[in-house]
């Protein structure tokens, strides 16, 4: 079931704060200075976007970030995949087993319900929240 992690809060600060600078490479360590993350913390989320070719790294001395892709074409649906989130509305909406699937009449609700939530999330992009 959705529920935001910490993981997730820095991430939405540093995202919004890179993209505030738009194409312009920014180290790391500043991020983490003006955000007030670790930046240990920080690398880790890094990673795991450049992972997912959301972000590129320059590693300098000190490490830059410049996005691997233009604004307009980063997702919030872009950003919950690359960092594992789970995006099931409910548990009989992920893939753990539900043995009452089957006889179930609000599968069907909740299937749709969760294309819809995943719909949203696509439709979403860096470009929109930042303005």
């Amino acid at each position: 079931m959705i529920k935001l992690s910490k993981k997730w809060n820095y991430w939405l600060k540093a995202i919004s704060f890179l993209a505030s600078k738009k194409w312009i490479l920014v180290k790391i360590s500043d991020i983490s200075k003006e955000l007030k993350i670790s930046e240990t913390f920080l690398r880790r989320i890094i990673n795991d976007f450049e992972k997912a070719d959301l972000l590129k790294t320059i590693k300098w001395r000190n490490g830059w970030v410049i996005f691997e892709k233009e604004l307009k074409n980063i997702s919030l649906y872009d950003i919950f995949v690359s960092m594992k989130e789970d995006l099931s509305i409910v548990n009989c909406t992920s893939w753990i087993f539900c043995e009452n699937q089957q006889k179930c009449i609000t599968t069907v609700v909740l299937n749709s319900l969760q294309k819809w939530f995943n719909s949203l999330l696509k439709i979403h992009t860096l470009d929109k929240i930042i303005r």
